[in-house]
């Protein structure tokens, strides 16, 4: 069984894509379906200055959860997992790990395991599971993550990758999955650019960088092209769906080609009134 609950928009505000008029939510598992009975979002708007073309908002962190939140998030590249995880972060104070950024370091720094990562990477084929698994094992055993809750991004992205996980007993919450038409998907690597001083990623067309200086010193990821991207998303949408069969049960599924404050909303929502339903009713989760 599954529902929709629909939110009305608030004006286009910068993003990555124009969003369209209106946005749906949909939920798998009646754990999760009882999320959104009384849905509320937790937003607070900054003053407008003159200053500033479109609307900020900012985001106000909620109390600590006992036991901390433990969340995956995945979506296709470029589907705006990485602004949702900084988002997520700040309110909910989780440790946010990226089984791709855990890869492009151990490629940066040059390992054997690096190499053979990159090799892959290239190709648009995921790492081997002998690589990354013991990587994101090792991130989510330290003691931040156990004491603060963790939010990994980008991961499991198969289903032997998350048998692995559960094998090493680590058991997410919630498993967000945000949905992006595959031409929007292409347009955003594409013009995906990361600015290697201060680490902020811009978009040629829809967040530019601010200044000439800033935007002469941006690089560009070397799978992050139109070939690459391509063969990226094939992977993913060949894995998707095994992944998902394993978290059934706890998935949120969230259209991502709205603005970044539409669909924050919505996550808040669920994360929100999922806390207060274990609060309530500790054992609801678990049934």
């Amino acid at each position: 069984m599954s529902c929709c609950v629909n939110y009305i928009s608030h004006p286009p505000r910068a993003s990555l894509s124009p969003p369209p008029s209106r946005s749906s939510l949909s939920f798998s598992g009646d754990a999760v379906h009882s999320l959104l009975r009384e849905p509320t979002i937790f937003l607070r708007r900054a003053t407008r200055s003159p200053s500033i073309a479109a609307p900020r908002f900012q985001v106000v962190a909620a109390e600590k959860a006992e036991p901390p939140l433990k969340i995956m998030i995945s979506g296709a590249p470029a589907s705006g997992k990485g602004t949702q995880c900084q988002l997520i972060t700040q309110k909910y104070g989780l440790v946010h790990i990226s089984a791709g950024d855990l890869l492009r370091a151990e490629i940066a720094s040059g390992s054997e395991n690096g190499k053979l990562a990159k090799e892959y990477m290239e190709k648009g084929q995921l790492v081997p599971d002998e690589i990354v698994v013991m990587m994101v094992r090792d991130r989510l055993s330290q003691t931040d993550s156990e004491q603060n809750g963790w939010l990994l991004d980008g991961y499991p992205r198969s289903s032997s990758q998350a048998t692995a996980l559960k094998g090493f007993g680590f058991q997410p919450d919630l498993f967000i999955l945000l949905e992006v038409p595959e031409d929007i998907l292409i347009e955003r690597v594409v013009g995906r650019r990361l600015d290697p001083v201060t680490g902020k990623i811009y978009h040629l067309k829809y967040s530019p960088p601010e200044t000439e200086e800033i935007a002469a010193r941006l690089t560009q990821r070397f799978d992050d092209t139109e070939e690459k991207a391509k063969l990226r998303l094939k992977t993913h949408d060949q894995n998707v769906s095994d992944v998902l069969s394993m978290y059934d049960d706890i998935t949120i599924k969230i259209k991502g080609n709205r603005s970044k404050e539409e669909v924050f909303a919505q996550i808040d929502t669920a994360l929100s009134q999922m806390l207060q339903q274990r609060n309530t009713a500790p054992s609801s989760l678990s049934s």
